[in-house]
């Protein structure tokens, strides 16, 4: 099951983010994938799957990350200020390009998508509560909560900064000495 995960993914990537969602079809990403469309209706009941699967293993990376640099902020292996420059690198990391946006504009049609990218932006959310709560321990239930919806617009936004025009100087903006 794995591999055909693995197998599927990055074809899945490639295909929707060129193509986009509806445009691309399944005969065209087993193509992509070398593999028999039987095999993708075997992992995967629908195109709307493949997605949620894209963005599912999109959101376990980024929150992996997020709790590898939390812990050494806990463990005082980084200050707050080097945390948020990683975490800064890691939202401008946006090599899906378009396919970020194909995901936004399925969950726009979608409610299905709309839900899981919802229930993996909660566990995104965990993750910057964590932070707010390293760094102002001090503060209020609703402050902290005002905290994170504005750290959450940031580093999400970042992310589709990558595919605005404007071109982002990635290793610049994300080692800049903000201070």
């Amino acid at each position: 099951m794995e591999s055909c995960r693995a197998k599927g993914s990055s074809p899945a990537r490639r295909l929707f983010g060129s193509k986009g969602f509806h445009t691309a079809t399944t005969a065209e990403l087993a193509t992509e994938a070398s593999v028999c469309m039987g095999q993708i209706y075997r992992r995967f009941s629908s195109k709307s799957d493949i997605i949620l699967s894209i963005v599912e293993e999109n959101a376990r990376a980024r929150v992996a990350e997020m709790h590898g640099i939390f812990d050494t902020i806990e463990r005082n292996e980084r200050s707050m200020f080097d945390a948020l420059k990683a975490i800064t690198a890691i939202s401008l990391q946006n090599g899906d390009g378009g396919l970020s946006y194909e995901i936004l504009a399925e969950a726009c049609r979608n409610a299905s998508v709309a839900e899981r990218i919802e229930t993996l932006f909660a566990f995104y959310r965990v993750g910057v509560r964590r932070l707010v709560t390293l760094t102002r321990p001090d503060v209020s239930p609703a402050e902290r909560d005002t905290y994170v919806d504005i750290m959450m617009a940031c580093f999400i936004g970042l992310g589709y900064r990558t595919a605005d025009l404007y071109s982002v100087d990635v290793a610049r903006t994300a080692v800049a000495d903000w201070r």
